[in-house]
Formats: C-alpha cells, structure tokens, sequence
C-alpha cells in the first residue's frame, strides 16, 4: 500500500505523541542512593558541561546533597534535581522530566535554577516571591588561545574571608549583599586568588577544581578598582592555575546575562557561550 507523504507525515506525528504519553505514564522519580549511583556516574560524565554541580556537591558534600533520578521504563536517565543544602534546587532534562522532578520537591523557600528555555516548565507558585535573574554559563578548553594579562596576585587565606564577603557586597550590593564570611569556602577544591591595593584586597576570583573541569564560580573588583584590567588578570591566572591539573580539559565561568563588561572580559580572555540558566532567587536575597 502506498501513503501520501501527508499520510506519512500523521503517521510519525502519532508516533510521537505516542511515546510522549508512554514516557509520561511510564517515568518514575527515585532517589539517587547506592542502588542507583552506577547509572547516575554513567549519566553525568558524559554531560560533565551541564552536569558539574551535580557531580561536585554530591562528591564533596554528600551528606547535605540530596538527588532525585527521573527514569523511564528501560531504566534510562531523563532528568535528574539537585537539592543543596535544601536552600538551592538545580533541574536539568527533558520537558517532561523537568515538569516531573520539579513537582517532587517544596521549593517556595529555596532558590532555583533550569535552563532558560525550560523556565517556562516551572509552576508560578515556584516562582513566586523570587526575582528571576539570567545567567550564562561560558567555557575555555585546554589549549585554546589564552589572553595573559598580568598583574601581581596571591592566594587569599582562610583569614581573608571577611574582606572578601566585604568585596562581595561592595561590588554588587544587590547580588551579594546577603554574602557573609561564613559562605565563603576554602579547600583544596576551592581556592581564590586575590590583587591587592593599598594594603587591601581590590580583586579576587574563585576557583573549584573538579575531575575533568575546572570552574570558575565568581569574579569581583570593587567599583573603584574596576577597568583597570584586574579581573582579566586574575581570570587568565585562575584558568592556567586549573589547566595545569592534566585531567582538567575544560574551565567553565559563569556570569550574568545582563551584565555585559564581565562578559566582553571574559570574551576577551577566551571563554565562549555554552549554555544559559534562568535562576529564581529568593527576594530577599536579591
């Protein structure tokens, strides 16, 4: 018998809404516990990019990370949550899984983060009493060009953490002005390097380092320091400093949408546009 392509056309449609009711009827939520940790690894590290908060908070902090696993019937990952802390919630996956995960979890009191073109997945009740911000998520791999630009930095000490809450909130009171020196972290994971002036801290970025991928969580001078190349200078030392761990291949940065001289700097020292977040802040924090 010979279809029309119209005929053809209807027939893969029909399929499809097919399989979208089966994945909607068939997909269960799980937690992520030793049962089913060998999927979970096998998932993420072939998505390190989207992935590597997931990886690092259940790593280093598994005792305040907790994860939920959206799978379907064949026992296939589509989607996973993060809940940190219980304070911060990240979902990533297909539609239906975002819609699926998101409505396991209470989160009118923790801040939230999909990506931008799934925001519209989220309930307005997840959204309520919290101010939307976009952030980009941008990536440099190991051996692309690298702009150096180098003034004299250190690595900031555990006795540094008032000044850099103070630095925090001083460069962006509307972002940071909650941040005090107890948020701010140091491991071996977690370092920062810092520019100084007048016998004070002017500059600094944070650095995590991962497995496979480093990142670079924040950057911040303050107001009357900026554009005097600091922040080009401190990234381009953070992203060397990570490189030489010959695991690492890929660096990532993040940085707000609307903030456009960071991104210009960050272009500039090498980073490219990889993906972009919607994340829900809790009102009060912003």
């Amino acid at each position: 018998m010979v279809i029309s392509s119209m005929e053809y056309e209807l027939l893969i449609f029909a399929k499809f809404f097919e399989l979208k009711l089966l994945l909607k009827i068939y997909m269960k939520i799980i937690p992520l516990d030793s049962a089913t940790e060998s999927i979970f690894w096998r998932y993420v590290e072939d998505r390190l990019h989207e992935y590597f908060f997931f990886i690092m908070d259940y790593k280093q902090y598994p005792n305040i990370t907790k994860i939920l696993i959206a799978i379907d019937d064949v026992g296939k990952i589509q989607g996973l949550l993060l809940n940190y802390k219980d304070k911060i919630i990240q979902i990533r996956g297909n539609n239906e899984a975002v819609k699926n995960l998101a409505s396991q979890v209470d989160m009118s009191s923790m801040d939230i983060t999909v990506l931008n073109s799934q925001k519209e997945l989220l309930s307005s009740k997840h959204k309520e009493h919290k101010k939307e911000v976009r952030v980009n998520r941008m990536v440099i791999h190991s051996g692309e060009k690298l702009i150096i630009n180098e003034f004299v930095s250190e690595i900031l000490e555990e006795s540094d953490r008032e000044e850099i809450a103070s630095l925090f909130r001083k460069a962006d009171p509307v972002f940071w002005g909650h941040v005090q020196a107890k948020d701010i972290e140091f491991s071996e994971n977690h370092i920062c390097f810092g520019i100084k002036r007048e016998n004070r801290i002017v500059s600094f970025a944070q650095l995590w380092f991962g497995d496979e991928i480093g990142i670079i969580p924040t950057v911040a001078t303050d107001p009357e320091f900026q554009n005097r190349g600091f922040a080009i200078s401190l990234v381009s030392r953070s992203v060397q400093e990570l490189f030489k761990h010959i695991k690492i291949k890929q660096c990532l940065i993040h940085v707000r949408a609307d903030n456009a001289p960071a991104v210009h700097t960050y272009k500039k020292v090498g980073f490219k546009d990889f993906i972009q977040f919607a994340e829900f802040k809790l009102s009060k924090k912003i």
